[in-house]
């Protein structure tokens, strides 16, 4: 189980006092429509930069940070094809690799290194702001155990093997990286919602002062734009924040008779869909609807992401080697080419194989190849190949 999580106090000031700070701030910034881009798909709007080096931009900075076995990083702009250095090899093998959009995690053994891409969305409302600045390492967080992530929408948990350092998004931006530390039963993933710390142990997903959720062999979670889902042996938990500022928890079970459940989640950011890999097919929940639905496939899948579009689509690895955009019903609507047979032929690779969605575009890493594939999620065509990579874990940003 787990206890509250406590931000650090903030700045208290008068009623008055706050409102004339609000109008000033509507008069200066507001939400301004964007100006016209200068053709390098990524120019400031205007000369407003914020305290931290990062300018308002027309566009999305889409970047992909690409990390090779040993921890050594490169950012890929996606606008430009330029590829920036960001950290060199080390010694000890990277076990895993996790990102908010703009921060990015790297995960070894009893350790986490922490990268700001310094390029990010920021939503608002019916449309979004756009920032671009210069990527830096912040530092790392230690631990005991092989740590686990789970990045909920203002703080990032870090799940160690008796306890949880959470990093707060906000001070990571400010280059600090002083997590608060939580104790914690259990050796499931956490994640932070409505400022409390929510904990996958062996048998539930729980929080102080809440009713546990049954969720036996919590593998993932992940953050939908309905709340945070955690994968379990027995369907999904759904942890959101209620428009009072509580958290409320409830179980979305797999229909009746599954006896294969999705290991992992995956969905394009800020959607309320999330795909994962079914025995037969692939496993596409409605996190709006609480619902799973099966899509069956002919073939077996390694890796599902949700696309999270009005038309429900989902993008698939198959064994075959090619990528796929299912329907809803599980009609192949679009396929590649067989694109990762050597990869995938070999098992130290194939698990290495990553799928990232946007709405346009998935991206697929090829270990064997060293090269990272854009995929047109519309027709399959495959619209540029990124080469002379060591893509053994993925992030996008941006």
């Amino acid at each position: 189980m787990s206890t509250p999580f406590r931000r650090r106090p903030a700045l208290i000031l008068p009623i008055a006092v706050i409102a004339v700070i609000a109008v000033i701030a509507v008069a200066l910034v507001g939400c301004a429509s964007p100006g016209a881009p200068d053709g390098s798909g990524g120019a400031p709007e205007r000369d407003a930069v914020d305290s931290h080096g990062a300018a308002e931009i027309a566009e999305p900075a889409r970047a992909l940070v690409i990390v090779d076995e040993h921890g050594g990083t490169a950012l890929l702009d996606l606008g430009t094809d330029g590829r920036t250095t960001l950290a060199e090899p080390g010694s000890e093998r990277i076990a895993d690799v996790e990102g908010t959009g703009r921060f990015v995690f790297l995960v070894r053994d009893d350790t986490v290194e922490v990268i700001d891409s310094g390029r990010w969305t920021q939503p608002h409302g019916d449309h979004s702001h756009y920032f671009r600045g210069d990527p830096r390492m912040l530092g790392a967080v230690d631990g005991e155990g092989r740590p686990l992530i789970g990045v909920g929408a203002d703080a990032t948990v870090i799940r160690f093997h008796d306890d949880a350092a959470v990093l707060e998004h906000e001070t990571l931006t400010e280059g600090d990286v002083d997590p608060a530390r939580s104790e914690l039963d259990g050796h499931g993933p956490a994640i932070v919602v409505a400022d409390h710390l929510f904990g996958a142990t062996d048998a539930s997903v729980e929080t102080a002062g809440q009713p546990a959720d049954p969720c036996q062999g919590a593998s993932d979670v992940d953050l939908t734009r309905v709340g945070a889902v955690f994968a379990c042996d027995e369907g999904a938990v759904l942890v959101r924040r209620e428009i009072d500022g509580t958290a409320s928890s409830e179980s979305i079970p797999y229909p009746v008779g599954v006896a294969a459940p999705a290991e992992a989640l995956a969905g394009r950011p800020d959607r309320p869909d999330l795909a994962g890999v079914a025995d037969g097919g692939a496993w596409l929940l409605d996190v709006r609807e609480r619902a799973w639905v099966l899509l069956p496939s002919d073939v077996p899948l390694i890796a599902a992401a949700a696309i999270g579009d009005d038309d429900a689509r989902t993008a698939v690895i198959a064994s075959d080697g090619t990528v796929r955009v299912l329907a809803p019903d599980g009609a192949v609507l679009a396929r590649t080419e067989p694109l990762l047979v050597d990869a995938l032929a070999d098992p130290s690779l194939g698990e290495r194989v990553q799928l990232l969605v946007d709405g346009e575009h998935a991206y697929v890493s090829d270990p064997r190849g060293g090269a990272v594939h854009e995929i047109d999620l519309d027709d399959g065509a495959i619209s540029r190949t990124f080469g002379g990579l060591h893509p053994w874990a993925i992030e996008l940003v941006g």
